[in-house]
């Protein structure tokens, strides 16, 4: 008998993996897989932790309260001169790929970062890479780094729709406390061993827009006044010694007469300088209004005396400021309600109600 190997034998002993790869395919395997269940080790403690939380915050909280937040004091600080351009105007909710969640519409100029690209802790005694904002992990003491996640024990979540702020603990922990569910972004559910019961009042993620409810309507009214009867204390320190006749009670209006507010439609670019003039422009560029006359109980500020081309009659272009309380000044519509008369709708602190500290 030939003791030669035949080709199949050949062919099986060629096949045959090297000892020493084989080792190292289950080694870089084993690896693998080790990096894989720690990953999900990490996730489920996370998801514990949330769990733990949601659980004492259920039977604890008082839903939709006030909390009596303060802002805190804006630091000094230096802006990144690729957003300098932006720091006066309104900051999105994204910077650089940086989601703002969290962050009241007027605090977001805050959120840029400076020219070393930090974002500077608002007790301004620390500064972090502007990426780890928001990345679930505290880094600021004050917990400023935080508004979007719960990660910072002392951190504050905005509710922008309402004008509301809640404590970080509330977010991402399966209830919805904003109407319109931002809290809840992550979309955590709560367990059903917690037996948690839905009502009219706690609502469980994942969560619906309800902001067009009744009562949300009204809960946000007062809470818009509410911010901007705070805020409007500064436009009567800054008027003051003013001319009441001309600027209001305590000169409340004279703040708006030292800025320019622009508003875009679909055909135009308006331009509101309280007391000075509005402007109009799109093909041409007309003076729609000029200087100013308050009537303060009916919270409007007449400018006559615009550009009269192409009006009837002589008649001249005018305007009519219609002052309507908020936190911010914003300039919300402007229409040719006639001819040659506009109509402005102007959101500002300077006409809301005094604050009396118990609101």
């Amino acid at each position: 008998m030939d003791d030669q190997p035949t080709q199949r034998q050949l062919r099986l002993m060629n096949g045959r993996s090297n000892p020493f790869q084989t080792f190292i395919a289950l080694l870089v395997t084993a690896v693998f897989f080790i990096l894989f269940q720690n990953q999900i080790l990490n996730n489920f403690q996370r998801h514990q932790a949330i769990m733990r939380n949601s659980g004492s915050e259920t039977h604890n909280k008082a839903k939709y309260g006030h909390h009596g937040f303060q802002a805190p004091a804006a630091p000094i600080r230096s802006v990144n001169p690729k957003f300098a351009q932006r720091f006066a105007t309104e900051i999105g909710i994204k910077v650089n790929g940086t989601l703002l969640r969290g962050v009241k519409k007027s605090d977001r100029k805050y959120y840029l970062p400076n020219a070393k690209f930090e974002f500077l802790c608002f007790d301004g005694n620390q500064s972090i890479p502007f990426q780890a904002v928001n990345n679930d992990y505290c880094d600021c003491v004050d917990g400023s780094d935080e508004p979007g996640t719960s990660a910072c024990p002392n951190g504050r979540f905005y509710c922008e729709p309402e004008h509301e702020y809640l404590p970080s603990s509330r977010v991402n922990d399966g209830i919805c406390d904003c109407c319109d569910g931002s809290d809840e972004w992550k979309g955590v559910t709560i367990s059903p061993d917690l037996n948690v019961p839905e009502t009219k009042k706690v609502r469980l993620a994942p969560c619906s827009d309800v902001c067009h409810d009744y009562e949300h309507e009204k809960r946000l009214e007062s809470n818009i006044k509410r911010e901007g009867s705070i805020a409007k204390k500064e436009y009567l320190d800054f008027g003051q010694g003013q001319d009441e006749e001309l600027y209001g009670k305590g000169g409340a209006y004279y703040k708006l007469s030292v800025k320019c507010y622009l508003y875009k439609s679909p055909g135009y670019v308006y331009t509101v300088c309280p007391y000075k003039n509005v402007t109009q422009d799109g093909k041409d560029h007309w003076v729609i209004g000029r200087g100013g006359e308050l009537d303060e109980d009916s919270g409007t500020l007449t400018m006559p005396g615009g550009d009269g081309d192409h009006c009837p009659n002589g008649k001249l272009r005018s305007s009519i400021v219609t002052f309507i309380c908020g936190p911010l000044d914003e300039v919300k519509y402007v229409s040719e309600k006639e001819t040659c008369v506009y109509s402005v709708k102007f959101v500002t602190p300077a006409v809301c109600p005094d604050f009396d500290g118990n609101r």
